[in-house]
């Protein structure tokens, strides 16, 4: 067998030599091994290897598997580890085109054999004393995209698909010491039109190596067809397994324990899975109760004498579809999803265990109960932590052809793959199969799904063919049969992706056979989430909703050194590569580097019991009534104090009024349209006249929906501003009240009144008044802005914790809260740090000590405003691309607000807020709120 470059664009060949895929079961030789977790038989390779980069084949050092070819000209690589990131190649992210697109004139199976980047690793290795004798194989659990495998000079085999592993048998040429392994990886092959996933395109041996030994009798597959009787409290185990080596006369014992260790069955079984076992008393496994129960194969050969171990924890449940619901253990499921990209922002793709424990430790925060492998199988430790978590797992085949049937947001699928054309459906198959056969074994798994956003067709169908004939304990996905109504058969509910609520409750309203799920929703991408209330409540109202999956889990961005030497983190485009999509891989609902974005607290919510949603919302409407009723109480005294308060000194200059009291001052300036000094206790609290605020820097999903571009007078109205006329309304001892009148030559009609009121008590009233006018497009906001001199240490406010916005509050707790002026990590700075319903906001400063020396007060009046206090304006938020873009803060932004559009999120790239939550500016607005000088 020798090997063949044309493999590279023959999407008939696609496994030359590799084993057949087996279950992800581990073995020992005896029970101290066991006992120890340790699996003697496996020798891990991860670690330095040798490498050599090449633009092209034409390039590569084509005879460096041979064992005396001269590789002194080879570095070092880690393994496992990305290629572009130990310095080699180009880092690229792209999200539906392909990434030679412009550049390549290619179709499939074409690759550009002039830019179709390889990596030749070499690794010299001795067999550890344990395997020598065996039967010896080797797992590459994922190489990206496809390699040809030599050892000591003997061509072994040649595998395609990226995320599942790859087998081969070395016995016949591995030696007791120095082997040397040759692996040549492909970035370009015809997979690559298969492997088109909305990600940072990579290459090379990315997921752990290691050798693995059979002993003389072995389990090369385990199926335990675990299931749960009607009456949910009989288990059945149905074990199958497939035997390999000295196997006359073998036997095979079972030995099943629960969770506290008491032996339900322990005795032979027929391997051949014919004899189902029924165990009673069985905990049914779920979310809330992911009870795993221990199985144990113990393997003896015809004299008695054992010789292999193999364990699995297994949990007894019963998923199906029945009556147009999907049901677990026959109660109604809903999906409380996230999909989640496998994503390091040191790392890339080539993630830890560790990684894995810290994702799974934020879904049971948030109360995340489902996740989607998108678009591609994991690797094995996060199907075992969603065992033991409870997680329902839809498994995702690695399949992706978006640029072959949707361009620029249009289906056109003349020349789309695989289709139903003959020649890619097998490759498409093994890559199902390749799945199947791993994951097979885990409970957590309900859904096999063929893929994500490949159209569809009789390739695609033979997927879900074989699925449904391997294994009928699950259901099978797939979102694009939404395109193509002709092979609707191919997915067993109504999936798809990012629809209104409208549309969803119009496919309910007309009782269809299948459930509903929505396989991607809630787009979080920078300052998102808005509008998750109406997903969830269409749950309580139609039975055959049955949830969805947030997209996405994790900021795709990768830590680099910029241009300045600073180490930052990027997104598409910033490694100098074209074409790109930029930041729209920034997605997650917590950032790259693992920490939660501010919308968690409403997944955490709405993901949580209604039970447990009522006892929240009673507990701050509590809170609110008390915190309105000591609001209350503090005007009440203020304005028992300003009865006997000494009077108000007015100073009357010909371009400013000056208003003094005990231990304050306030400056109004004629030209400068409002309050240019605000000094409380001796220190000042204004470094210019407060203005309108009518414009935010816009969000993602603003310049997504063009809201930023329908809406952008306002940017131009906000930031110059015309004072056309001022009012002093009362200058006497008790009280002084001004006016000043604001027009914007960029929305003609408009108009705000700002009204400020001063009494001898030393608090000062601020009214702004919003006139509207017809034809005017929406507001983003609407308010009042001032800036503080210096910038404020911290602020503290009693109202809803977090950041909140109209559309996405209900998740908030209602109490004193504080932070300091900051902005969250988005990775496109943008608007930010709303606090909705707040009844009391302090400012505080310090001195260089950190000792708090002056304090302000703003208190609501009748009703709760919104703020936000930031170290930036909102004009510098939206001329950065970059957070370091921005300057070191020298001031805080106070904007104090009476209404503010939502931030969205049922997309980015075209739907709008909701209806409820955008700002009319044909309609009147106010704001009102009170300083405690």
């Amino acid at each position: 067998m020798h090997p063949d470059l044309k493999w590279l664009v023959d999407p008939e060949v696609f496994a030359v030599g590799r084993l057949p895929a087996h279950s992800d079961h581990r073995w020992y030789q005896n029970e101290q091994e066991l006992a120890l977790g340790r699996m003697a038989l496996r020798q891990s390779l991860d670690g330095e290897w040798q490498f050599a980069y090449s633009p092209c084949p034409a390039a590569r050092p084509a005879d460096f598997w041979q064992e005396d070819f001269d590789r002194s000209a080879f570095g070092p690589i880690q393994v496992p580890g990305h290629v572009e990131l130990q310095g080699h190649g180009q880092i690229q992210y792209i999200n539906t085109m392909y990434p030679w697109d412009g550049r390549s004139n290619l179709r499939p199976p074409q690759i550009d054999w002039d830019n179709a980047p390889v990596g030749s690793y070499v690794h010299r290795f001795d067999l550890d004393p344990e395997l020598a004798g065996k039967r010896v194989c080797i797992c590459f659990e994922g190489v990206e995209q496809a390699f040809y495998l030599w050892l000591n000079g003997h061509f072994v085999g040649y595998s395609e698909d990226s995320f599942t592993p790859a087998h081969f048998d070395l016995t016949e040429f591995i030696r007791p010491t120095g082997n040397l392994l040759c692996v040549e990886v492909h970035k370009r092959c015809s997979a690559s039109w298969l492997e088109d996933q909305d990600f940072f395109r990579f290459s090379g041996i990315f997921r752990p190596v290691y050798l693995y030994a059979k002993p003389r009798i072995h389990v090369e597959d385990l199926w335990l067809r675990a299931g749960l009787e009607e009456d949910n409290t009989t288990g059945t185990l149905a074990p199958r397994l497939l035997l390999s080596g000295e196997t006359d006369g073998c036997s095979v014992t079972c030995r099943i324990t629960d969770p506290l260790g008491r032996c339900l069955f322990d005795g032979p079984i027929d391997p051949s899975g014919e004899t189902a076992l029924h165990l009673p008393d069985i905990q049914p496994w779920d979310h809330a109760h992911p009870v795993l129960y221990s199985v144990l194969f113990l393997l003896k050969d015809r004299q008695g004498n054992l010789a292999e171990l193999v364990p699995y924890r297994t949990g007894f449940r019963r998923f199906e579809l029945r009556d147009g619901l999907m049901l677990l253990n026959g109660e109604r499921v809903v999906f409380n999803g996230v999909n989640r990209h496998e994503w390091s922002a040191e790392r890339g793709r080539s993630i830890t265990c560790e990684d894995m424990d810290r994702a799974m430790a934020t879904f049971r925060r948030a109360n995340i109960n489902a996740v989607r492998t998108c678009h591609y199988p994991n690797q094995s430790h996060w199907y075992e932590l969603c065992d033991e978590n409870g997680i329902y797992t839809m498994d995702e085949t690695n399949l992706e052809s978006h640029g072959s049937w949707q361009k620029m947001g249009a289906v056109e699928p003349s020349w789309n793959v695989p289709g139903s054309l003959p020649q890619w459906k097998e490759c498409v198959v093994d890559r199902a199969r390749s799945m199947f056969e791993r994951d097979k074994n885990h409970t957590a798994i309900l859904i096999w799904s063929c893929g994500n956003e490949s159209y569809a067709g009789e390739d695609i169908l033979a997927m879900t063919h074989f699925f449904h004939e391997n294994d009928p304990s699950r259901l099978v996905h797939y979102e694009g049969v939404f395109h193509n109504r002709a092979f609707d058969s191919i997915s067993d509910m109504e999936s798809r992706m990012y629809a209104t609520p409208q549309a969803i409750r119009e496919y309910l309203e007309a009782k269809p056979e299948k459930p509903f799920i929505l396989c991607e929703y809630m787009h979080d991408m920078g300052n998102s989430l808005g509008g998750m209330e109406s997903y969830i409540r269409l749950g309580e109202e139609f039975p055959q909703y049955q949830g969805g999956f947030i997209w996405d889990y994790m900021d795709q961005a990768l830590w680099h050194t910029d241009c300045l030497g600073r180490r930052v983190l990027g997104y598409g485009g910033d490694f100098g590569e074209r074409p790109t999509d930029y930041n729209f891989s920034a997605n997650g609902i917590v950032f790259a580097d693992g920490s939660e974005k501010p919308a968690m607290q409403e997944v955490r919510y709405w993901y949580s019991s209604p039970e447990q949603r009522s006892l929240h919302d009673q507990k701050n409407v509590e809170a609110s009534r008390l915190s309105a009723q000591q609001v209350a109480s503090l005007h009440a005294e203020n304005a028992r104090q300003a009865q006997s308060a000494a009077d108000l000194v007015v100073i009357e200059g010909d371009v400013n009024l000056g208003v003094q009291g005990q231990g304050f001052e306030v400056l109004f300036s004629y030209t400068e349209a409002g309050p240019v000094s605000l000094i409380s206790q001796g220190t000042q609290w204004l470094y210019r006249a407060p203005r309108p605020a009518l414009w935010r820097a816009a969000t993602e999903n603003d310049i997504g929906n063009a809201f930023a571009a329908k809406s952008a007078a306002w940017m131009a109205a906000d930031a110059l501003p015309r004072c056309t006329r001022w009012e002093v309304r009362e200058k006497g001892p008790r009280r002084v009240e001004i006016a000043y009148f604001f027009e914007f030559a960029a929305v003609p009609g408009a108009s705000v009144e700002m009204i400020y009121s001063v009494d001898a008590q030393g608090s000062l009233r601020v009214r702004a008044e919003f006139q509207g006018a017809p034809e005017l497009p929406e507001l983003p906001v609407f308010g009042v802005r001032f800036v503080l001199p210096e910038p404020a240490a911290s602020f503290g406010w009693t109202g809803l914790s977090g950041e909140t916005y109209p559309d996405r509050k209900k998740g908030a707790t209602f109490g004193r809260h504080s932070d300091i002026p900051h902005i969250p990590d988005y990775l496109v700075p943008q608007d930010c740090g709303v606090h909705m319903d707040t009844h009391r906001l302090t400012l505080e400063r310090r001195n260089t000590q950190e000792a708090a020396t002056a304090r302000l007060e703003l208190l609501m009046a009748k009703e709760p405003f919104a703020f936000s206090a930031l170290p930036y304006t909102a004009q510098e938020l939206q001329n950065a691309d970059h957070r370091e873009q921005l300057p070191p803060p020298s001031r805080t932004i106070v904007t104090v607000m009476g209404a503010v559009r939502g931030v969205g999120g049922i997309d980015s790239w075209g739907t709008d807020v909701e209806p409820e939550y955008r700002i009319s500016a044909e309609q009147n607005h106010h704001v009102e709120f009170f300083i405690q000088l």
